[in-house]
């Protein structure tokens, strides 16, 4: 399916760039042979011949355009094909719903702002365009990642080859930006600082990505047959090494969502700037856009309060495991099946890590928020019969 898009789509390319050829080399035929070429473009007598420029001007743009647009689907479509291979029917449905989302949440203001020029009008086309692009392979490079995850059959390869979407839709972004900052640099509107707030959100975003599956690539190139560790590193960095790991991935995670927060909040707050403040239909979406990432964003801070007082306590409430308890037990984790060289000592006489038991009980508390009340109180009345916590 994948191959078929793309002869599809080099046929168009190529058919587009022939039409523009033709197109081009008919125009500079048709300025020649008018006389309005080379040095008579300077005199005033022929200037009663730029009448008929326009039309053609406009129909080699309108072709150029074309041609660029079929030019960015084929490298977009051989780009996917490369990481991902074929596309999950799930995946296309919802690579479709997020592109449309986008596309109105974020290209349906320009046109309020935007000058209505030639020169403004591809400018923000092609930010509009590119961003689309990495927001898409973005989101496709997690969802294959997390699907990856539930994959015991997963390879590190074939994880490593997903993964380095999430790399390059950052390098292309970081370029992006630069490319941003060189093109505000020559403008003296303060139109342009908009170019910046959604290349930030992204690059924010797609860090927090690469943190959190950098870990799972780590785990599962590890685990993997080819790759043997010594026991004695095992026991030595199972403790530390998990510990750190989930402290980096809370706190810098909560850090990384902030900030995609608060790029997207300033890019409504400068739109709303630049088009002022009226009555109107336009003003009651922005107002309810920005309300929604207010009401995430103090979600979000209260979660992650909460998220490490309850962590904080469950460290205080369980006790450390002797040496003699881990020499006598001489297991793994049950949770992540791991060695352990420190660990934390249920009720039930079980020893886990601390860094898997807050890693359990943040997807516990989670899940917790989700269900409905009757079965949550079921669930915790279950965890409190067996001894997983206390009253």
């Amino acid at each position: 399916m994948a191959l078929r898009f793309i002869a599809i789509s080099a046929i168009a390319t190529v058919l587009s760039f022939v039409g523009l050829q033709f197109c081009t080399d008919f125009s500079l035929y048709t300025v020649k042979s008018d006389g309005v070429f080379g040095w008579n473009l300077v005199h005033l007598d022929n200037a009663n011949q730029y009448i008929e420029l326009p039309l053609g001007l406009y129909t080699t743009i309108g072709l150029l355009a074309n041609c660029t647009a079929n030019v960015f689907i084929l490298l977009n479509l051989c780009l996917s094909a490369m990481f991902f291979t074929e596309l999950y029917s799930s995946e296309t449905r919802k690579l479709i719903e997020r592109l449309i989302y986008y596309v109105i949440y974020k290209g349906t203001f320009l046109p309020l702002i935007v000058p209505p020029t030639i020169y403004q009008a591809g400018l923000w086309s092609t930010w509009l365009a590119v961003l689309c692009s990495l927001k898409m392979f973005q989101a496709l490079a997690r969802d294959r990642l997390e699907r990856l995850n539930a994959s015991p059959s997963a390879t590190p390869w074939t994880y490593l080859r997903v993964y380095s979407a999430l790399l390059f839709v950052l390098v292309v972004d970081v370029f992006w930006i630069r490319l941003c900052l060189a093109i505000y640099r020559t403008q003296s509107s303060s139109l342009f600082l908009l170019l910046f707030f959604e290349p930030f959100s992204i690059a924010f975003e797609t860090l927090q990505g690469i943190l959190v599956h950098g870990f799972q690539l780590v785990d599962i190139w590890c685990n993997n047959s080819d790759c043997r560790r010594p026991k004695l590193f095992d026991k030595l960095a199972a403790g530390s090494l998990l510990e750190w790991k989930g402290i980096l991935i809370r706190n810098l995670g909560f850090f990384l969502d902030m900030a995609t927060f608060f790029m997207a909040l300033g890019h409504y707050l400068y739109i709303w700037r630049l088009h002022g403040m009226a009555f109107h239909l336009v003003d009651a979406v922005l107002f309810l856009n920005i309300r929604a990432l207010l009401s995430a964003i103090l979600n979000r801070i209260k979660g992650f309060i909460r998220l490490r007082i309850a962590l904080g306590a469950l460290h205080a409430a369980l006790p450390d495991a002797t040496t003699e308890e881990l020499r006598a037990y001489d297991d793994e984790c049950a949770i992540c099946r791991e060695p352990m060289a420190k660990a934390k000592k249920l009720n039930c006489s079980h020893l886990f890590h601390l860094a898997c038991l807050r890693s359990w009980y943040g997807w516990f508390y989670g899940l917790l928020l989700f269900l409905s009340l009757c079965f949550s109180e079921m669930l915790s009345g279950a965890l409190l019969i067996t001894g997983w916590i206390k009253a």
